[in-house]
């Protein structure tokens, strides 16, 4: 009994390793094959985070075909929602606009909101409109999801909605440059500007662990044995296991490092005297208003249902202006629903996440004077595309958005929505 059970154990592995080997070589082709899915990092964030943190609109990247050493400007407009999280630090603390690449296939040339030059952190208070602009140049050759994000202190990177970018090799055969002129005068290209320190430096440093690692290996007696004997003897005999040449080659190894340390700081002191700070200080951008159209909003209730993918908002609208409104088109988590009615070719060449015919409203004008209830269904497969469905499973199952709304004279205008939301399960 005891070989036959040992044999089937010995096949039941087998059958295990290859059925493991199958899912790793599946798992592969995944990886490889499926890049614009894997592309869409937006996706791992939490529904709610998506829904109540930054909504970002008007995304546009140009050209979306370019070669390497071609400037690509990244523009849109963003606005932190009123409904941030509790739980999650604020943007109106401290923030800095970045861009979503996979790796160092840009330079970054110049940044803005605002009008504020943006190489240093800021902070944007929320319910405010901030107007970005992002000036890059291609380093390397390649198709890549091209994203604007911004970091929060201690919260991490809120994306925005990527776009697709081809980047093709540059006519020439001659490597990528970067100059800058330095304080001294000097143009340097930053592509190779310091790399042979940093390459000596890091042997310098290799070679000085690796001698360490071999004295102990030549001592043939390493951590496990010496474990045992500090065992053998006691913790309060621990230091005999130190002798006077374990002692001598540590000094060495102390001196010798901090010899070099001092070197390399005197060294760069008489090389570089002329040299600035990274710079620490942050600046402020003044936000702008939202353009709402003196059209009052009043969330009465929301909610989403599962099998029709679609959340239903009713509310109460009052005109205060003096055009009539009709309802254009409502975003959320980066997710354009639009009203085929009136927002037909509005959309951005490459634009991705958007639901031509998702957005039903129940009132076709609100007139200058009218209030009117309103039932707005914004309804499409994207809500499960994008794991937008996990809104129910938050402790916090509150919803936040942006809607738009023109007069008839062409005029655009937008306020953001919210407030909680009930699953709807039949």
């Amino acid at each position: 009994m005891g070989v036959r059970a040992t044999k089937h154990i010995m096949m039941a592995v087998k059958k295990m390793r290859s059925r493991l080997g199958l899912a790793w070589v599946v798992l592969s082709a995944l990886v490889l094959f499926s890049g614009d899915v894997l592309a869409h990092g937006e996706r791992a964030q939490l529904a709610s985070m998506r829904m109540r943190t930054v909504h970002w609109f008007d995304t546009q990247v140009t050209p979306l075909q370019a070669k390497v050493g071609d400037t690509v400007t990244l523009t849109g407009k963003f606005i932190p929602s009123v409904y941030w999280p509790e739980t999650l630090p604020s943007i109106a603390a401290m923030a800095f606009l970045n861009v979503g690449v996979p790796g160092p296939t840009f330079l970054r040339v110049h940044s803005e909101v605002n009008g504020v030059p943006m190489m240093r952190s800021t902070a944007f208070p929320l319910g405010k409109v901030y107007e970005y602009k992002v000036v890059m140049r291609a380093r390397i050759p390649g198709r890549y999801h091209v994203h604007p994000l911004i970091n929060v202190e201690n919260a991490g990177s809120l994306i925005g909605k990527g776009t697709w970018l081809e980047i093709d090799k540059a006519d020439t055969d001659a490597p990528f440059v970067n100059n800058a002129t330095v304080l001294t005068g000097e143009t340097v290209d930053l592509e190779t500007y310091g790399l042979g320190g940093v390459i000596g430096w890091h042997l310098v440093w290799i070679a000085m662990g690796v001698a360490w690692l071999l004295f102990w290996l030549v001592r043939k007696e390493l951590f496990i044995p010496r474990f045992m004997r500090i065992r053998a003897l006691g913790a309060d005999r621990a230091n005999e296991l130190l002798t006077k040449k374990d002692f001598v080659v540590s000094a060495m190894f102390f001196t010798l490092t901090l010899t070099i340390i001092l070197t390399g700081y005197l060294w760069a002191e008489w090389k570089y005297p002329l040299t600035i700070p990274l710079q620490t200080g942050k600046v402020g951008v003044l936000g702008l208003d939202v353009p709402d159209g003196n059209l009052k909003i009043e969330v009465d209730s929301a909610s989403y249902k599962l099998d029709g993918r679609s959340l239903t908002m009713h509310a109460k609208m009052t005109n205060n202006g003096e055009r009539p409104l009709r309802i254009d088109e409502f975003i959320t988590a980066n997710i354009r629903f639009i009203n085929p009615k009136v927002a037909e070719g509005k959309i951005v060449e490459g634009e991705e996440m958007v639901a031509r015919n998702g957005l039903t409203v129940s009132v076709d004008v609100i007139n200058p004077g009218e209030t009117k209830d309103v039932v707005i269904v914004a309804s499409d497969t994207l809500w499960e595309q994008y794991r937008m469905t996990g809104l129910i499973q938050d402790p916090d199952s509150r919803f936040a958005g942006l809607l738009f709304y023109g007069d008839d004279q062409g005029k655009r205008y937008y306020q953001e929505v919210g407030g909680s939301i009930l699953p709807s399960y039949f």
